[in-house]
């Protein structure tokens, strides 16, 4: 083996140039990577049913009542993002362009604005106003969470069909 190895020295050279390289290269994609980190940017979507409970102490019944449905951002990234549009998105093949975005009118938008690492951000959409716009589309049509930043990159989040959705909200 001795003998092999210093005969063939050009061999044993070619093979420890070739294991530098990749040694190499992989430190290279590590350091490009460790150096995208601070700029890394990513949303998540999450939804939640507002209920509101009332005790009534001289009965001691207890009711409750859904309100509506927050719509929730939080930035998981490493970077602030400017939020421009925070709700629910319906896709059906009915609707002018296979999407629309549910934009409340009488209630400010509250879900925009910049978005600090960590920090979330909320946007409540009433039960009347639900029921009202989400019993038009087809029964095919689908309910997604979406937000969307200034650099135009846009999230979704599905949230299921639009009318199980209006079912949830009308039960009692």
């Amino acid at each position: 083996m001795i003998e092999w190895c210093n005969t063939n020295n050009g061999f044993l050279t070619a093979l420890l140039s070739l294991l530098t390289l990749i040694v190499s290269i992989i430190a290279i994609v590590v350091s490009i990577r460790t150096a995208k980190l601070p700029y890394k940017k990513k949303l998540s979507l999450s939804s939640s049913l507002d209920i509101a409970f009332s005790h009534n102490p001289i009965t001691g019944t207890t009711g409750s009542e859904i309100l509506g449905i927050s719509v929730n951002v939080a930035n998981i990234g490493a970077r602030n993002v400017n939020i421009t549009y925070l709700g629910i998105s319906v896709k059906d093949k009915t609707l002018p362009g296979g999407q629309q975005k549910l934009t409340k009118i009488r209630d400010e938008v509250t879900g925009t604005g910049i978005i600090a690492p960590t920090e979330v951000k909320t946007e409540t959409f009433k039960k009347a106003d639900l029921v009202h716009v989400l019993s038009k589309p087809s029964k095919k049509a689908k309910i997604f969470l979406y937000t969307r930043d200034t650099e135009g990159k846009e999230y979704y989040q599905k949230a299921g069909r639009a009318y199980k959705l209006v079912e949830q909200l009308t039960k009692n």
